[in-house]
């Protein structure tokens, strides 16, 4: 062999001992530090909550006797509902909700199925409305004030029963690209009466409902008010809502072994008719504004922004 070949051999062989050692070296290391398994989130972990931008200038203020206190106990879970069922509405987003919202109601039911048809009509829109939305519109805000006043709670077993009026008399749309305020409830060809304007809602809640996930956030120990249109995390607690509807509609609840379309089952719907038309009296009653103050909001449209007067009492930062 000669000089130059074999000076070739020795360098090539000097190269792949090198090479050989510093793959084992690497390989070595590799062993030696293994890579951490990715972590994911707790189920229980808690979102800091983002009011919508659809919302920005709208707010909820909250009424009730002196003898009912807004930011503990009942209140609370209430207040999270009902709120978040009003967003979810207006935003016409089913995530919208608060935090803890979809764990506290049940999932709906599938329009069309056999179990919608079986299922109560309290029970069918407690996480969202059925049908089509007039508030799909992408470039649509709401602007105003809603006003909730607790008019009754009493215990049932398991829970609690609550019946809310709802005021839209301060809350207005204003559609993508518009410069005017209409009345929330008004559409084309149609202006707003107390029926619509004054909604009065029965609510129900169990701590003992067996859809509710084990491993719930505990109900908050320090009172739920603040400067925020919502909470940042869940307040739901333990309750889980089993109804939620207006007054009128819950008869098929209340007596689910009626016939459809029987004379007892038209009488009891009739009741319950009868029974939301002298609740709204009783919301009326308390509410600042007189029939003619009234009708005159429902059919005006503004040309500026209406006053969003601060959540009441609003939701700690």
């Amino acid at each position: 062999m000669s000089q130059l070949t074999e000076s070739r051999v020795t360098s090539l062989g000097r190269i792949a001992l090198q090479l050989g050692l510093t793959l084992l070296v690497a390989a070595a290391g590799c062993r030696s530090t293994p890579t951490a398994p990715p972590t994911s989130a707790s189920p229980n972990a808690q979102r800091l909550y983002q009011w919508p931008e659809k919302l920005e200038d709208f707010r909820f203020r909250w009424y009730a006797d002196p003898n009912f206190e807004l930011t503990t106990g009942w209140a609370v879970p209430l207040r999270a509902y009902l709120e978040s069922r009003i967003v979810v509405e207006y935003t016409d987003d089913a995530k919208a909700g608060y935090p803890g919202f979809e764990r506290a109601t049940p999932s709906p039911v599938q329009p069309g199925s056999t179990e919608l048809l079986e299922t109560p009509y309290a029970q069918r829109e407690i996480r969202m409305p059925r049908g089509p939305s007039t508030f799909d519109d992408p470039g649509q805000r709401i602007v105003g004030n809603e006003e909730l006043d607790v008019l009754q709670t009493e215990p049932i077993p398991d829970g609690f029963r609550a019946f809310v009026c709802d005021a839209t008399f301060d809350t207005y749309k204003q559609a993508g690209g518009a410069s005017q305020y209409v009345p929330v409830k008004s559409y084309p060809g149609f202006q707003p009466t107390d029926v619509e304007n004054m909604k009065v809602w029965r609510i129900e809640f169990s701590s003992r409902d067996s859809r509710l996930a084990p491993g719930a956030p505990a109900s908050p120990d320090t009172p739920q008010s603040g400067p925020l249109p919502a909470p940042q995390t869940d307040v739901f607690g333990p309750w889980f809502v089993t109804g939620a509807l207006g007054v009128g509609g819950w008869s098929d609840s209340d007596h689910p072994d009626l016939i459809q379309g029987s004379p007892e089952q038209q009488g009891q719907f009739r009741e319950a008719q009868d029974a939301e038309t002298a609740m709204r009296q009783r919301c009326l009653d308390r509410y600042p504004l007189d029939a003619a103050q009234r009708a005159a909001r429902a059919q005006t449209t503004l040309v500026k922004p209406p006053t969003v007067n601060p959540a009441t009492p609003g939701w700690p930062d």
